[in-house]
């Protein structure tokens, strides 16, 4: 029995042969240039597109903001062609000039106006160095004849009427700022 297994042994491994060498195939470089225009044409694509974006944002013609003082002479303009006191609308005209101040005022100099009552702007005011100290006293004098007016009913004069609307005018007159230098006359 020993023999026989021997011999299927030796008829086994003359039946065996050497391992073979690695078959060559011929280079196939259509896939790669596949995946190479692939990469290109999507590399292209978000090159392209984000050169428009660049171009159209820089394409904007960006207006600068109307100045604040400019607002406010359009905005006293307007009320000077409301003649509300001509209408007999006195508090009216008073709580609009006073307005106009206020948001001039917080525009020009990031003073929070219109959110706050008279007293309490006064004296933040008070502590602020936006505006001088004749500034500040014409400032008071304004709002209080404001006040005086919405508040306590105050029948004020024609001629108080116009102090007013001149004393709003001044104010941004003097406190206006162009190309960062404030004027003063």
């Amino acid at each position: 029995m020993i023999f026989a297994l021997d011999c299927f042994a030796q008829n086994e491994i003359e039946g065996l042969q050497d391992i073979q060498p690695p078959v060559d195939f011929p280079p196939n470089y259509f896939l790669l240039f596949l995946l190479l225009a692939i990469a290109l044409i999507v590399g292209a694509f978000f090159i392209i597109r984000f050169l428009r974006k660049r171009m159209k944002a820089q394409k904007k013609i960006v207006l600068p903001a109307k100045p604040s003082y400019l607002i406010a002479y359009e905005a006293l303009e307007e009320l000077k062609r409301l003649n509300l006191p001509a209408a007999g609308k006195i508090k009216e005209y008073y709580t609009v000039l006073s307005d106009i101040v206020r948001r001039y005022l917080e525009s020009q100099f990031d003073i929070h106006a219109p959110e706050m009552t008279t007293e309490e702007f006064l004296h933040t005011l008070h502590l602020s160095p936006s505006l001088v100290a004749r500034h500040k006293e014409l400032l008071f004098h304004f709002l209080n004849l404001c006040d005086l007016v919405k508040f306590a009913k105050y029948g004020p004069s024609l001629s108080e009427m116009e102090e007013g609307f001149t004393a709003a005018k001044k104010l941004i007159d003097e406190t206006k700022q162009t190309e960062g230098i404030i004027l003063k006359k």
